[in-house]
């Protein structure tokens, strides 16, 4: 093909100097050929100011429509416009363009035509606006986006530097520009629209590895209680929803621990986290949800109290029991629920971490006083007849290998039923309701014998008479080695005047518990540890 081209070069200047058939002596001439070094026969050419765009009306698929073409030589020739022009030279699936001015040279080299590129992508719309035209300057090529945007030049000149410019859809005027130079046979795909996550927190979510279409989200202060006393079962109202993709765009959280909760049919993730842990997010997996249930110990005269979760919105209300349901609860991460009485006062909180698929049971229980931590409402006294107390400490103990409770004392006589020592707490002054309590366990040894009681005594009470008090049977300490006792509610039958009537005693009482207390007679010293209350959560 060299041959052709030196024939081609000889003959182009030989032409353009004015030679037999040149038309003009003060024009612009030259030779098109493709690649492979076939001329391009009849080629379309068009030259346009450099700036030139294209009316709507006149929108085309066309790199350029022709304003001449070139001969079966790919020869052509035209006047040079006085402006700055653009060339260009169309033929098949290959094209050529530059930039040219008057005062270039008007013999052209041959000029080789390269195979074209595609321009497509997305469009940034303007607001009021529901699609765009995107052209070319210099060029005819003109099409209009889709109201998404998107839009396609599927032939454009490779090699040269191109201007994209883009219209308006409502008013036809120019309100962007963008510079691209593709190359031979390249697609580009461009995305001029701004970034809709950015400044966002993304993450996604994903349930047994396939994303959480549409799932919903909350986020509250870890320590968020509900505003109002209503049975709520939906356990996080949704502040945001996940797109298809299960992809959430959140705003940024100021500095603070949340807990978020992430809920799709029967699957939820919800974790306490900080503003910078959820900002650093990339993927939660969702697990099935439990279905707790469990019992609180009501206030002496409560007929119910009302639970929650913290950091979520589901609010439930107990039975006269205390007995409670809070159904779909998050599973495998630690939740703490509280319990609240009607003005909204805390009962009690605890934390739980529910299993998934889980819908057990859950008895509670709860450490009355391990000595460990605040000892200051636990008392130590004696009878009224001349008994002494000698000493009362809370010592760490070699063989618990923890602080346990130790107490000395003189009593007087041996086997006085009237001389006792008493240890125990204020568990509430206007009471609790232990109509559930299972039992009572706790470690002991000592040199005399033990009992327990569960009493509502006052002052008031005392004069009028009316103290009741639901004891056990006396029980032998060890002095040697530690025991653990437990007390079912039914075997605190004795009551106030000492007499057996199990049934009468407990439920006498039960409904309105103030007192724990242990009584100890004969002996000089006795030691307790880890009382715990079962069935019981307060």
């Amino acid at each position: 093909m060299k041959w052709l081209a030196c024939i081609l070069s000889a003959f182009l200047l030989w032409s353009c100097s004015g030679g037999p058939g040149s038309e003009t002596t003060n024009g612009i001439c030259g030779f098109a050929y493709v690649g492979d070094g076939r001329v391009a026969s009849y080629a379309r050419i068009a030259v346009r100011n450099v700036d030139h765009t294209t009316s709507v009306d006149s929108a085309t698929n066309e790199i350029v429509n022709a304003d001449f073409y070139a001969d079966a030589n790919g020869y052509f020739e035209f006047e040079a416009p006085k402006k700055d022009f653009r060339l260009t030279i169309v033929y098949g699936g290959s094209a050529f363009t530059g930039l040219y001015s008057s005062g270039d040279d008007a013999k052209f080299d041959s000029l080789k035509l390269e195979p074209t590129a595609t321009l497509s992508g997305y469009a940034d719309v303007p607001d009021s606006c529901d699609f765009v035209w995107v052209g070319v300057r210099g060029m005819d090529e003109l099409v209009r986006s889709d109201s998404l945007g998107r839009f396609q030049l599927s032939q454009l000149p490779s090699n040269d530097s191109l201007q994209v410019y883009f219209l308006r859809g409502d008013n036809n005027k120019v309100y962007k520009n963008l510079s691209v130079k593709l190359g031979p046979n390249e697609a580009e795909v461009i995305d001029l629209q701004p970034d809709p996550y950015k400044g966002k927190v993304t993450f996604v979510a994903v349930v047994d590895g396939k994303p959480a279409s549409y799932a919903s989200l909350s986020i509250r202060k870890s320590d968020a209680r509900v505003d109002s006393l209503r049975v709520n079962n939906v356990v996080a109202n949704a502040d945001a929803y996940a797109d298809k993709d299960g992809l959430f765009a959140i705003d940024s959280l100021k500095n603070g621990e949340y807990r978020l909760t992430v809920i799709q049919s029967g699957a939820a993730y919800s974790k306490v986290l900080s503003a910078k842990q959820i900002a650093a997010l990339d993927t939660v997996k969702l697990q099935e949800t439990s279905n707790y249930m469990s019992r609180v110990t009501l206030h002496a005269g409560d007929k119910y109290a009302w639970v929650g979760v913290y950091g979520l919105d589901v609010m439930t209300k107990t039975n006269e029991e205390g007995v409670f349901s809070l159904p779909m609860l998050p599973s495998n991460d630690t939740l703490e629920i509280y319990v609240v009485d009607e003005k909204m006062n805390l009962y009690v909180a605890k934390e739980i971490e529910p299993s998934a698929g889980s819908a057990d049971f859950d008895y509670p229980s709860i450490v009355l006083q391990d000595f460990e931590g605040d000892t200051a409402g636990w008392y130590f006294s004696v009878d009224s007849i001349g008994s002494k107390v000698l000493s009362k400490a809370f010592e760490t103990d070699k063989d618990r290998k923890s602080k346990v409770f130790h107490g000395k004392y003189n009593l007087i006589g041996t086997n006085n039923i009237y001389a006792w020592v008493v240890t125990g707490t204020l568990l509430r002054s206007e009471g609790w309701n232990f109509s559930s309590l299972d039992s009572i366990a706790f470690y002991a040894k000592g040199s005399g014998q033990i009992r327990v009681s569960l009493e509502n005594w006052d002052k008031e009470s005392e004069v009028k008479g009316v103290s009741l008090k639901a004891a056990s049977e006396w029980m032998d300490l060890n002095s040697q080695k530690w025991t653990r006792y437990v007390i079912k509610s039914g075997d605190l039958c004795y009551n106030s005047q000492d007499n057996k009537n199990c049934y009468f005693t407990w439920n006498s009482l039960k409904d309105d518990v103030r007192q724990l207390h242990f009584f100890v007679r004969n002996g000089s010293e006795f030691y307790l540890d880890d009382i715990v209350l079962y069935g019981a959560l307060f």
